[in-house]
């Protein structure tokens, strides 16, 4: 078994803080979220000028998933936003998102640049004026006055998963992730509903995609979890809500997705409950649907329902 391992001291600390979902229609989407799974819906609305070429124009909102955001992401112009949706699909997991506090953005610009890593810009020109861009909250003049700063690793480096790094300024009152956490202040969490646990990215190559999350983004690794296929399958922390990283050992489903998908491809939510035949029975009181093999610990939401988006609800191990 794989020892963890830890990054340097000196490695800036990147959080993951959520993950950017497109989709073609926000209310349905949002809706399956809040109606049938449970979460909460974030009241701000975000903006992405359609004058901004190296995403076209955009909304988002923000769900709050127990534990990790899923922003819900509508191209509302022709750009590279959109075209990102017809390429990959209502419900595709897009963008793995992780924000940098304070000097951690620009250490980590550097960083890349001193060892000869070019960061990018989401259509994969190369990153310029600190990957600044023209995105604000609705309402907010000053926000869309500042802009946001973004950048995002070549997916080359990244075994083809898009990993993009914000920058977040602690005493900036116009950054949106500011601005969407001080909004929530006190909102308390959504009790007996699933908490993201982890999320499943594919691999040709678990221990080469893993280096990368070690290597170039000082994430620490952690030990495996469970036998068998699971010695397949390299755990990354990101500092709150884990990175599986799943090499498919053999024909089946996950296989099969990865050579439609490509290297790289996050797959799969990984949501956790405390009582899961309780939460079943409550999903479909409420007019859902969870699928689940006969004392299965685990069950998932059809993707039709789902918009789209893969959800697995497992039986918490506390």
């Amino acid at each position: 078994m794989s020892q963890p391992q830890t990054a340097p001291q000196d490695t800036p600390r990147l959080r993951l803080d959520h993950l950017a979902v497109w989709v073609e229609d926000m209310e349905k989407t949002a809706s399956f979220l809040t109606d049938i799974v449970g979460w909460k819906r974030h009241p701000m609305v975000v903006e992405v000028s359609g004058e901004e070429a190296t995403t076209g124009g955009m909304e988002a909102v923000f769900i709050d998933g127990n534990g990790l955001w899923l922003e819900l992401i509508l191209p509302t112009t022709p750009g590279p936003g959109q075209d990102i949706l017809e390429q990959q699909g209502d419900g595709a997991i897009v963008e793995v998102n992780f924000e940098a506090v304070d000097a951690d953005y620009e250490i980590t610009l550097q960083k890349m640049e001193s060892r000869g890593i070019q960061m990018l810009n989401m259509d994969g020109t190369p990153l310029l004026n600190g990957g600044l861009i023209q995105e604000g909250v609705r309402g907010d003049d000053a926000s869309h006055e500042s802009g946001q700063r973004i950048a995002y690793w070549p997916e080359s480096l990244s075994r083809g998963t898009t990993i993009e790094v914000y920058e977040k300024l602690s005493d900036d009152t116009t950054n949106l992730l500011n601005i969407r956490d001080e909004q929530w202040q006190g909102e308390q969490a959504a009790g007996g509903y699933p908490r993201i646990d982890h999320v499943v990215i594919l691999t040709e190559d678990a221990e080469k995609t893993a280096a990368f999350y070690t290597d170039v983004m000082g994430l620490d690794r952690l030990p495996n979890r469970g036998p068998g296929q699971e010695d397949q399958a390299i755990w990354i922390d990101t500092n709150g809500v884990k990175l599986k990283l799943l090499q498919p050992t053999g024909p089946g489903p996950l296989m099969d997705a990865l050579r439609e998908k490509g290297d790289g491809y996050p797959v799969e939510i990984v949501t956790e409950v405390d009582n899961l035949g309780g939460y079943i029975e409550a999903v479909t009181a409420r007019g859902g649907q969870l699928t689940a093999g006969q004392d299965s610990p685990i069950a998932r939401f059809p993707r039709d329902l789902a918009r789209g988006i893969n959800i697995a609800v497992i039986q918490s191990e506390s």
